[in-house]
C-alpha cells in the first residue's frame, strides 16, 4: 500500500449507477463518433476479409517488476509475450460469443453475465506476469495511485456488495433502453467504477465496450485500439471517470465518443494502407494469377500456410507459396514454420495508435 502524499485527500469514487434511459453522449460528439465507425465499415466491407484482422496482440510495457524480481529477463519477455497471445485470443472469443448470441437472439443486447465476465477477464489476465494471483474478483479494498500522488479509493466493498454491484451492471446492461453509442460508455463506466477486480479491469471493460458496438452493428469487428488512445490521454480519460462517478455523465460520454471516433478515423487508414500494400503486391505477380489469389488471401489472415489456403483456393498452393518466397513477394513468418507473411505488413497490422504530432 502506498503512503498518501502530504497534503492530499483520499477521495473515494462511488459506482456509476444510470437510468435505463441514460444519455452520456452530446449530440455533436455522438455524431463525429457514428460517422468515423460509418466510414470504418466501409473501408472494412470493400478491403478485407476478416473484420477482426487487426485485433493483434499487444504487448504491454508496464511489468510490475516487484512480482517478477526472481524470474530470470528471458522468461519475462516470454510470458509477457504469452500474456499479450493470450488477450487477443480472449478478445477473439468474446466477440465469437456475442455474433453468436445474436444470432441465436436477435434483437436481444448482448451482455456477459457476472460468471462470464469472470471467466473473460481470466482469460485476458491469467497469463499476465504482471498479475498475482488466481484472478477472481477482488478480496481487498481497491485503491487507485495517479502519476501526481492522487489516491482514490473505490467505495464499492469487496464481497457481497460488489457482486451485488456486478449484477446491477448486469441487470441495467440487457435492459437499458439507452443509445448505443451511451450504453457502450456507460456500461465502460460503471465496472471501471465498481473496479471488481485486482487488476485488468480496464482492458476488460474496454473490451467489452467493443463487443457492445460490434452487437449493436456499428463496429464490424475488434478494430479499435482503445488501449492506445487511453494511454495517450490517461489523465483526461480518468479525470472523466471520476467526474462520471460523481454524476457528470456527459463528460464521460464525450471523452468515449472522442475515443471511438478518432481509433475509428486511425484503423481506416490503416486498412487502406494495408490494402494498398497487398494491392501492389498482387500487381507485381500479375493480376489473375494463382500468385495474385494467394496474396489476396491476406486479407482475412496476417499469415500463409498451404494447409489453410488448401481450403480455399482451387490449386495446390505449395508451389505458389514457394516462388513468392524465392522471389521476395512473402518472407518466411518469423515465429510460426512454415507460414509466409508480407514484409511490410506487419508494421501495419501492428501499427498503435498515437496522437498526430503536431507541427
Amino acid at each position: 500500500m502506498r503512503a498518501v502524499p502530504t497534503g492530499r485527500a483520499v477521495r473515494r469514487v462511488a459506482p456509476v449507477v444510470p437510468p435505463l434511459d441514460a444519455r452520456a453522449v452530446p449530440d455533436e460528439d455522438r455524431a463525429r463518433a457514428e460517422a468515423a465507425l460509418a466510414g470504418l465499415a466501409a473501408a472494412v466491407h470493400r478491403h478485407l476479409g476478416n473484420p477482426d484482422l487487426f485485433h493483434r496482440p499487444r504487448f504491454r510495457t508496464a511489468v510490475h517488476h516487484r512480482y517478477l524480481a526472481r524470474v530470470p529477463a528471458h522468461q519475462v519477455t516470454e510470458r509477457i509475450a504469452a500474456a499479450a497471445e493470450e488477450r487477443a485470443a480472449a478478445g477473439l472469443l468474446a466477440v465469437a460469443s456475442v455474433r453468436a448470441e445474436i444470432a441465436e437472439r436477435p434483437g436481444r443486447r448482448p451482455c456477459f453475465t457476472p460468471e462470464a465476465l469472470r471467466e473473460l477477464h481470466a482469460l485476458i489476465a491469467g497469463c499476465d506476469p504482471s498479475i498475482p494471483g488466481d484472478g477472481g474478483f477482488r478480496t481487498a479494498t481497491g485503491r487507485v495511485t495517479w502519476a501526481d500522488g492522487r489516491t482514490f479509493i473505490i467505495a464499492v466493498a469487496p464481497g457481497r456488495e460488489l457482486r451485488d454491484h456486478v449484477e446491477r451492471w448486469h441487470w441495467w446492461s440487457v435492459r437499458t433502453t439507452a443509445p448505443v453509442l451511451d450504453a457502450a460508455a456507460l456500461g465502460m463506466a460503471q465496472l471501471l467504477t465498481v473496479h471488481p477486480f485486482r487488476d485488468a479491469n480496464g482492458r476488460t471493460a474496454r473490451l467489452l465496450a467493443q463487443c457492445d458496438l460490434v452487437a449493436a452493428s456499428l463496429l464490424p469487428g475488434l478494430l479499435l485500439d482503445l488501449e492506445g488512445w487511453t494511454h495517450a490521454h490517461r489523465l483526461e480519460h480518468d479525470e472523466a471517470l471520476v467526474a462520471a462517478s460523481e454524476g457528470h455523465l456527459t463528460r464521460w460520454g464525450a471523452l468515449f465518443a472522442r475515443a471511438v471516433a478518432d481509433t475509428a478515423r486511425h484503423r481506416t487508414a490503416t486498412i487502406h494502407r494495408y490494402a494498398a500494400l497487398l494491392d501492389a503486391a498482387a500487381a507485381r505477380a500479375g493480376d489473375g494469377t494463382p500468385a495474385a489469389a494467394v496474396l489476396t488471401a491476406l486479407s482475412s489472415t496476417p499469415a500463409l500456410t498451404p494447409s489453410w489456403l488448401r481450403e480455399r483456393v482451387p490449386f495446390d498452393p505449395e508451389p505458389v507459396l514457394a516462388d513468392l518466397l524465392a522471389s521476395g513477394v512473402l518472407v518466411p513468418h518469423p515465429r510460426l514454420p512454415g507460414a509466409a507473411v508480407h514484409p511490410n505488413s506487419s508494421a501495419v497490422l501492428d501499427e498503435p495508435w498515437s496522437a498526430p504530432s503536431r507541427t
